[in-house]
């Protein structure tokens, strides 16, 4: 038998030695390996700047968010395990041929599974795709339907002034329907999924049913929370961007469902309550709002004069343009409402838009500060003679 040129070029070497197991192949198998990660490598770079783009134009949109980071989630799945999977299994087989290995078998149990999943793929794999796409769009449209049908139907029935309160009821209403929606047609997708998977759905319900059962002794605060959900739903308690105070804690409302409500404090903290904690609930922005103002004045001063110039001082705020279109009622005197350690404390009310009440309280105590100050009238403070 004539030598090959690498068994020349590696000094006819020993029977038993490396060097005549790369002249006898393993020259070809350690090429291949580096081939092997060689292209894995790049198809997983081209993979990855594929994705990455496609979930920068998604994130672009907030209607395309969610599928971005689905996109991003299936990144490393995709551009690594999936890809570390095909160039290992050709490379094993690839080395195994050039070592002399019979690879006959396994080549032919590859071509029996691939025609087997190719026909699955045309078949059940292709009405399952259907399924999950279809479901997907349904979702979508969902997501973009009700919201829309729900306050044009809202709208038709209320007059312009309540365009904001209807707005706020819309959403709200609108977040808890398109996640019964949502949820409802992706539990229908995954019981059609597994009927083409010849999955019995009877002891899947019935296993469901038994579970249900089990967990039921720990749910109780879970249907707690429902029926409280229900009844802040139904009876339009608060709705999503109302300031509210629950279960002892103050913030914006930012989404409310079934089973919690999610407030966001002034600190910019997210905090999540579920329903069944909530007893009392205070909504501070339903309809309208109040400005509600303590103002006191040294004891030396002139009752009648401090009602008159605090008065004044509602009406001007009232007759600003800007401020004016908030208000509802001028914020007037009240009564004179203590007699305080070092002050005279009057009491200053006035009703206007929901969520402007702390805005018009601020302009309200520059004003007053400055007229006060030009009118020679004292503010008392705390101090201490040493």
């Amino acid at each position: 038998m004539e030598d090959s040129f690498l068994d020349k070029f590696l000094g006819h070497p020993s029977e038993g030695t490396f060097l005549a197991w790369l002249s006898d192949g393993g020259l070809w198998a350690l090429l291949i390996a580096i081939g092997a990660v060689v292209g894995w490598s790049i198809v997983r770079i081209i993979l990855r700047r594929g994705l990455r783009q496609a979930i920068r134009g998604l994130d672009q949109h907030d209607a395309t968010a969610d599928v971005g980071l689905a996109v991003q989630a299936a990144d490393s799945w995709i551009s690594n395990f999936f890809t570390a999977i095909v160039f290992g299994a050709a490379a094993v087989l690839g080395i195994l041929q050039v070592l002399g290995n019979n690879i006959d078998p396994a080549i032919n149990y590859l071509k029996d599974f691939g025609a087997a999943s190719f026909n699955w793929l045309v078949t059940d794999g292709l009405r399952i795709v259907l399924i999950l796409f279809l479901s997907w769009v349904l979702g979508r449209v969902t997501r973009r339907a009700i919201p829309r049908l729900l306050s044009s139907i809202m709208l038709t029935q209320a007059s312009a002034a309540d365009h904001d309160e209807i707005m706020k009821r819309s959403e709200t209403l609108s977040s808890v329907f398109v996640g019964a929606v949502v949820t409802l047609i992706y539990i229908s997708a995954l019981f059609m999924i597994l009927t083409e998977l010849s999955v019995p759905i009877g002891p899947v319900l019935g296993g469901f049913g038994i579970a249900g059962i089990a967990v039921g002794f720990g749910a109780q605060y879970l249907v707690r929370d429902l029926i409280a959900g229900i009844f802040i739903l139904a009876e339009n308690q608060y709705r999503t961007g109302d300031v509210v105070t629950v279960a002892g804690t103050s913030g914006l409302v930012e989404s409310i469902n079934l089973r919690r409500t999610v407030l966001r404090d002034l600190d910019g903290q997210v905090i999540v309550i579920p329903n069944g904690e909530i007893s009392v609930a205070f909504n501070k922005t339903k309809y309208w709002s109040r400005v509600n103002l303590d103002i006191g004045v040294a004891y030396k001063e002139d009752v009648d004069r401090v009602v008159e110039v605090l008065n004044e001082v509602g009406e001007e705020i009232a007759a600003d343009p800007y401020y004016g279109l908030m208000l509802i009622t001028p914020p007037q005197v009240l009564r004179l409402d203590a007699l305080d350690d070092s002050a005279v404390t009057f009491k200053m009310l006035g009703d206007c838009k929901p969520m402007k009440q702390w805005e018009i309280t601020g302009e309200m105590r520059r004003r007053i500060k400055i007229r006060l100050d030009n009118e020679g009238i004292e503010i008392p403070f705390p101090h201490q003679t040493v």
